[in-house]
């Protein structure tokens, strides 16, 4: 059976900013790794504590407390996350994408297209920034259904935007960049690629000769991932010797390793435990038209780049458009 892992904290309330700093520091991968920051993760409706998934040195996670999310706005997202995907199939398919927004049912995503699986064994809803624009047109349930829904959902969204934005300051001085480095980097984070995927997994699946995944093994696309869950388990990640992470990163076997309310980077997939399973994500990119490319203070003369820069909408697209490709 695979070991739980204890995950550093980092307190997201500290007037110590320098030190705050320098504990994410200790457990970033500054020398080999050019993209540094790679996702985070927000954890635990009993305990409110805030993950934080990184590029690190030995596990890719750690937690963040005292983050500022109110907890009954937390427990209210959950309820009428609940209140949603037990509604008849019928009724959800109204709401189905529209782009990349709303419901996607069972199996309507595939995150690792390696496998022989039919598909994720989950169902989602997407929301993206409120002021709706051609390209991004958020799918709202009818207020004579879900009559708080709307107003709970945006109210979070934009509380967990504010907490995104928060981390990234420390997450520069970590990286020795100004603390404002991603909020003035060409809107980096101005907000308005960050899309909330609330996420139902079912409990009792039934017998089937196939390996049944709630999510199958992948990474985060983006630069940061905030994610609340139930405390329900079934998050496994592997760790990999930070030294090899560019080039081995898909090197068989992979050793999986039980974590404990944690749902977030480095190679993960969600497995069925039996149990319902709910869990709540924000995730914080640059805007579609950002040029991502190796941070200043992550490469030099004698380490230079290891991989051209890219326009954060075409990397994005390509990785959503092969989850959904089946």
């Amino acid at each position: 059976m695979a070991a739980s892992l204890s995950l550093p904290l980092i307190d997201l309330s500290s007037t110590d900013r320098i030190s705050t700093a320098n504990s994410i520091r200790q457990v970033l991968f500054l020398s080999l790794t050019e993209y540094a920051i790679r996702d985070l993760s927000f954890y635990s409706r009993t305990t409110l504590q805030l993950e934080g998934v990184i590029a690190s040195m030995d596990y890719g996670f750690f937690y963040l407390i005292n983050h500022g999310v109110d907890e009954q706005l937390l427990q209210n997202v959950f309820d009428e996350s609940r209140k949603f995907f037990s509604l008849p199939l019928e009724e959800k398919m109204k709401l189905a994408r529209k782009g990349d927004l709303g419901f996607a049912p069972m199996r309507a995503e595939n995150l690792d297209s390696s496998t022989t699986s039919k598909g994720d064994s989950k169902e989602t809803f997407h929301i993206g920034p409120s002021e709706d624009d051609e390209r991004h047109i958020n799918q709202w349930p009818s207020e004579d259904v879900l009559p708080s829904w709307r107003f709970v959902m945006e109210k979070y969204y934009k509380q967990v935007l504010s907490t995104g934005k928060q981390l990234s300051s420390l997450i520069a001085l970590a990286l020795n960049l100004d603390e404002n480095f991603f909020e003035k980097a060409g809107g980096a984070l101005n907000g308005e690629s960050a899309v909330l995927r609330l996420l139902h997994y079912p409990g009792e699946m039934g017998v089937s000769d196939e390996v049944v995944y709630g999510a199958s093994a992948h990474s985060d696309y983006g630069m940061i991932t905030l994610l609340a869950t139930d405390g329900v388990p079934g998050l496994q990640a592997t760790f990999i010797n930070i030294s090899f992470v560019c080039r081995e990163k898909l090197k068989q076997p992979r050793i999986w390793e039980d974590v404990n309310h944690v749902k977030g980077s480095t190679l993960h997939r969600v497995m069925p435990t039996g149990k319902e399973r709910y869990s709540i994500a924000l995730f914080l990119d640059p805007n579609e038209d950002y040029i991502v490319e190796c941070l200043p203070s992550c490469c030099s003369e004698s380490s230079p780049p290891r991989f051209p820069p890219i326009r954060c909408g075409d990397y994005l697209r390509d990785r959503i458009d092969a989850a959904y490709s089946g």
